[in-house]
C-alpha cells in the first residue's frame, strides 16, 4: 500500500530504476544521521550502518523474490501466504511508519522555521514550535483532501532536489569547518554505551525505500537484474549517508545538532537552505501520508461491494450517497492530520527520540521482519542459507524492534 512510481510494468530501464531507488532512500532522514553518529559512537555508528545497509539489501531481495511466485502487493502476498492476520500487520505496520515519518517532518519543518525566523530577525522574533504546527494543520488539511496524489509528484521532484543541495552544502560546510580549525572536533567518541539504542533506530529510519520494492522491481524490463541494481543503489546511498553523517559529526562532534542544519553558521545562505528544506517537505507530506490515509480510511469506511453476497452484512456507509461518502472520508482524512499534529507537539524537541521510535517499531518490521517471513512461506524448499537468512531476519528484527523500542522509551 504505497504510491509506486509512475512506471508502466516491464518498461523501466535498469538506469531509470537504480534513480527511482536513490530518491526513495536518499531524503532528509540523512540530516539526523550526524546526531544520531554522537549517539551511536562514530566507530559503531560507521559500522553499524553498513551492516544494516547490507541487511536492508537482503531484505528487499527478498520480498521481490516473493513478489516474482506470488503477485501482488505487500500486504496481499501477506494474505495470500499466511492469511488475515498478516495482511493486517502488514497494513498496520506502513500506517505507523508513513504517519510516524509525517509527525517527523512535522517537527522537522516547525523546528526549521522556528531557527529560520530566530535568524533573520537576529533574536528579535522567537516562535514557539506548537505555533508553526497549528499553521503546517491548516496547510496539511486540505491537502489531504486531495484524490490525485500524481498532482504532487513533480513538486516532490524538486524537493529531491532540493534535499540533495542541502546535503552537499553539509558537507562543504563540515569540511570548511575542520579546516579552519585544523581539526576534527574534540569529544568524539567511538562506542556511547548510553544512548547506541536511539542510533539503531535512526539509521533504520533513514532507508525509508521499502515500500517501492515492489512496484520498481515490477517496472523493470529485466527482473533479474534488479537485486544487483537494487545492491548498487544501496551502496550508493550508503556512502552518501556515510559522507553525511563523518562531516557533520566529525566537525562538529558533542555539539553536533539532531539535525545537522542547526549546525551551519549564520547568514543569508544557510537562511535560504532551511527554506529549500521546509519546502521539500511541504511538498512531499501529501505523497508520504497518501499510503496511511488510504488504510485508514478504507478500515473505516469500507467500499461497499458491487454485489452483496447472499446472507452477508451490508458494509457500513453502504446506502450513503456519493457527497456524503466524499465527506466522511475528508472527515477521517483531517482526523488523521490532527493526530499526527498532537504526536509532533507531543514529540515537541525530542525530534531525535522520535525519529528512532519510527525506525525501531516502524520500520524494522517492514524492512527485515515481514520479507523473511513471506520469503521463508513462498520457498519452502530453500535449502538451509536460504532459511538461515530467513529466520536471522525475523528473529533478529523481532529483537531489535522490541529492544530499541523500549531503550527509547526509557532514555
Amino acid at each position: 500500500m504505497t504510491a509506486g512510481p509512475d512506471v508502466a510494468p516491464g518498461s523501466a530501464s535498469a538506469l531509470r530504476v537504480f534513480i527511482l531507488l536513490l530518491k526513495s532512500n536518499i531524503g532528509t532522514g540523512a540530516l539526523f544521521l550526524p546526531g544520531a553518529f554522537g549517539d551511536g559512537g562514530y566507530a559503531f555508528s560507521f559500522v553499524l550502518l553498513i551492516v544494516l545497509a547490507f541487511l536492508s539489501t537482503v531484505g528487499m531481495v527478498l520480498l521481490a523474490q516473493t513478489n516474482q511466485l506470488v503477485p501482488g502487493s505487500f500486504e496481499e502476498m501477506g494474505k495470500k501466504l499466511y492469511g488475515r492476520w498478516l495482511h493486517l500487520l502488514i497494513l498496520g505496520s506502513v500506517a505507523l511508519a508513513q504517519s510516524g515519518f509525517c509527525s517527523a517532518y512535522t517537527v522537522f519543518i516547525a523546528q526549521n522555521t522556528v531557527e529560520f525566523v530566530r535568524r533573520v530577525s537576529h533574536d528579535a522574533i522567537l516562535l514557539k514550535t506548537w505555533h508553526i504546527i497549528l499553521i503546517e494543520m491548516a496547510f496539511f488539511i486540505p491537502c489531504s483532501w486531495v484524490r490525485r496524489v500524481e498532482n504532487f509528484s513533480a513538486f516532490s521532484l524538486m524537493g529531491n532536489a532540493f534535499v540533495l543541495f542541502g546535503l552537499g552544502v553539509i558537507c562543504v560546510s563540515g569540511i570548511s569547518h575542520i579546516i579552519d580549525v585544523g581539526h576534527v572536533a574534540e569529544g568524539i567518541v567511538q562506542f556511547n554505551p548510553d544512548k547506541f539504542a536511539l542510533y539503531i533506530g535512526t539509521a533504520v529510519y533513514t532507508y525509508e525505500g521499502i515500500g517501492l520494492v515492489i512496484p520498481v522491481s515490477q517496472s523493470m524490463k529485466n527482473p533479474q537484474r534488479f537485486p544487483l541494481v537494487l545492491s548498487l543503489a544501496l551502496t550508493v546511498t550508503t556512502a552518501v549517508y556515510l559522507f553525511v553523517a563523518s562531516c557533520g559529526y566529525l566537525a562538529w562532534g558533542p555539539d553536533v545538532k539532531p539535525i545537522v542544519l542547526f549546525n551551519l553558521p549564520e547568514g543569508g545562505f544557510t537562511s535560504a537552505i532551511y527554506i529549500l528544506y521546509i519546502v521539500a517537505i511541504l511538498l512531499s507530506w501529501p505523497l508520504i501520508l497518501f499510503p496511511a490515509t488510504v488504510i485508514v480510511e478504507r478500515l473505516l469506511i469500507p467500499t461497499p461491494p458491487l454485489e452483496l453476497e447472499k446472507g452477508a452484512k451490508p458494509v457500513r456507509g453502504a446506502d450513503w450517497s456519493p457527497r456524503k461518502r466524499y465527506w466522511a472520508q475528508n472527515a477521517v482524512r483531517t482526523c488523521l492530520v490532527i493526530v499526527i499534529g498532537c504526536i509532533a507537539y507531543a514529540a515537541g524537541e525530542a525530534l531525535n527520540k522520535l525519529v528512532s521510535i519510527i525506525g525501531s517499531f516502524g520500520c524494522v518490521p517492514l524492512s527485515f521482519v515481514y520479507p523473511g517471513l513471506l520469503h521463508m512461506r513462498s520457498h519452502p524448499e530453500q535449502g538451509l542459507l536460504g532459511r538461515f537468512t530467513d529466520w536471522f531476519l525475523v528473529v533478529v528484527g523481532t529483537i531489535a524492534m522490541i529492544y530499541v523500542t523500549i531503550m527509547t522509551f526509557m532514555s
